[in-house]
């Protein structure tokens, strides 16, 4: 069981959009007894296989393409092989998840930095 927020974000639609299908019984869901609604899983897949046609891990081409960005905050933690592990744990996921990674951007530097390059590289190629 998804919560709205995880389940607009699998979507790629916003919470309104999902609260709105919910009233048209265009999506099914289950209320909490605080009242808040959870998706579950089998839904977002009825779902995303209306949406695009298809099994949700795969594309037209075969295998879903998706980039890595990973970043470590210094060069000590670079250097213990945080910055490894954290793309070794992100590609995993995307062999789990039937992707295929295409490019991998790293950068050491703080989350605050706006000038960090393997994210502006990221944004760039994504275009």
């Amino acid at each position: 069981m998804y919560a709205i927020g995880v389940a607009a974000m699998l979507l790629g639609v916003c919470p309104k959009t999902l609260r709105r299908w919910d009233r048209a019984k265009k999506i099914r869901c289950v209320r909490t007894i605080g009242g808040h609604r959870r998706f579950p899983r089998e839904e977002i897949e009825r779902v995303l296989e209306q949406k695009q046609g298809k099994r949700p891990q795969q594309t037209r081409m075969g295998k879903k393409r998706v980039a890595i960005y990973a970043r470590v905050s210094s060069y000590k933690q670079q250097k213990r092989g945080d910055l490894a592990r954290q793309i070794n744990a992100l590609q995993h996921r995307a062999e789990k998840n039937a992707s295929k990674v295409i490019k991998v951007y790293k950068d050491v530097g703080s989350g605050l930095n706006t000038k960090r390059k393997g994210l502006w590289r990221l944004l760039r190629d994504a275009k």
